[in-house]
């Protein structure tokens, strides 16, 4: 076996389609990241050289572990190619033998008629799903929260499987470390996003998220509360919170001490600046914290 490790920061590839999966993969993201594992996917592509295909293979390839969510999507077929990007991705991992950890939505959940495929393209899926109920030991979900429950015990168990040890448990020295992390993200927002920390703020004014700044940050815009802190370290950074987080924060009072386990986010935007001439798009970046447990709340003395 190998030798165990306590960062693990094992790459894992997130395969989905998008439009119709955003809640579970916020969700996937947020148990990944409380395993200390990167996170990639369709979201970390942005603008690169060779065709979406390519450069999608290639990310798979970079990866250890894979896993697959599927919905009751096919998803898009890629021009000159006959499967959908979803499942081109995981015929890759299939080649590449990555562990393979595969989820499919109970279908007797309330879902949107414009996320249920129709056609040939709904053909096509039952026929994949059928594929991956023989090849594996498939998990069904039902909410995006049940997903995020399996994904962090599988992947758990994965890890340990694979030597890689993950630990709870928060001393001084991460505490140290998290400091570190904080001044290298403020200056390396991009490179340092994803990474847990932990955090002391008071709770100052909060409010309703900016959508734009939702849509930066993959977040749920009216689920997200935001407000600006100073935190332990010493920093200032906005601070969000999603959905059960956000209706915590929301009867935290004013002043109180809040510690709680956060996320490194980073993203961006584009705006458009209305000058005398012509409307000028601008590409805006948008960093903060996304609290994903809250730890304590000691009340104003």
């Amino acid at each position: 076996m190998a030798q165990a490790i306590t960062r693990p920061n094992i790459p894992v590839f997130v395969s989905s389609t998008f439009t119709d999966m955003q809640a579970y993969r916020r969700k996937v993201r947020d148990a990944l990241t409380q395993l200390e594992a990167v996170v990639r996917g369709m979201e970390q592509f942005g603008s690169r050289p060779g065709s979406p295909v390519e450069e999608c293979l290639r990310i798979v390839r970079s990866c250890r572990l894979y896993i697959g969510v599927f919905g009751m999507r096919y998803g898009s077929v890629p021009d000159g190619y006959e499967k959908s990007m979803t499942h081109l991705e995981y015929d890759e991992a299939q080649k590449l033998e990555l562990p393979s950890l595969i989820y499919i939505l109970e279908e007797n959940q309330m879902i949107p008629a414009k996320d249920v495929e129709i056609g040939p393209g709904a053909e096509k899926l039952r026929a994949l799903k059928e594929q991956l109920t023989k090849r594996h030991t498939v998990s069904f979900f039902t909410t995006p929260e049940d997903l995020q429950s399996r994904i962090t015990h599988d992947v758990r168990a994965q890890l340990d499987r694979m030597g890689v040890e993950v630990t709870d448990g928060i001393g001084t020295t991460e505490e140290i470390d998290d400091i570190e992390v904080l001044k290298k993200f403020e200056i390396l927002p991009k490179l340092f996003s994803g990474r847990q920390v932990t955090i002391e703020f008071p709770m100052g004014n909060i409010r309703s998220a900016f959508t734009e700044d939702c849509v930066a940050l993959h977040l749920e815009p009216g689920a997200t509360v935001a407000c600006q802190a100073t935190i332990d370290s010493g920093q200032m950074f906005y601070i969000y919170g999603e959905r059960e987080i956000a209706i915590q924060l929301l009867s935290v009072p004013k002043g109180s001490s809040v510690k709680a386990r956060a996320n490194t986010a980073f993203g961006t935007t584009m705006q458009v600046l209305w000058t005398e001439d012509a409307p000028l798009p601008e590409m805006r970046a948008e960093t903060g914290l996304v609290i994903t447990q809250i730890l304590s709340v000691e009340p104003t003395t």
